[in-house]
């Protein structure tokens, strides 16, 4: 399993370093918490193995991810347009892809590959 130490030196050298080290404890704690439980879901995994340099990335990733961006993720104004003539019209913004980093996506897709087991 890893801690939040592999990921604060994982993202020292990071473009969003700055944004990271800004952050309180409590909202890293947070963030890397979420990061976890979601790699492990998408991996079907119960812990993060810190020998697997995959997952650590993309529970990096995931985590600078979701500090900076889950309040938009989460939220309800997600309207896109709207018409008012006569009956009126609204269309809603797509949602990505399980709200994941796309870094963090490029990253579990490696470690999918690696975890795949095939009879051949």
């Amino acid at each position: 399993m890893i801690d939040i130490n592999a990921v604060n030196d994982y993202l020292a050298l990071h473009l969003q370093a700055d944004f990271w080290t800004a952050l309180d404890s409590a909202k890293k704690d947070a963030a890397f918490k979420m990061a976890t439980d979601d790699v492990c879901a998408y991996l079907g995994i119960s812990e993060i193995d810190p020998l697997r340099i995959f997952q650590l990335c993309a529970v990096s990733e995931q985590a600078v991810f979701l500090a900076e961006h889950y309040d938009k993720l989460n939220s309800t104004d997600q309207i896109k347009s709207e018409k008012i003539d006569g009956v009126g019209a609204r269309e809603y913004h797509q949602r990505s892809h399980a709200n994941f980093s796309p870094r963090a996506l490029t990253f579990l897709e490696r470690e999918s590959e690696v975890l795949t087991i095939s009879r051949g």
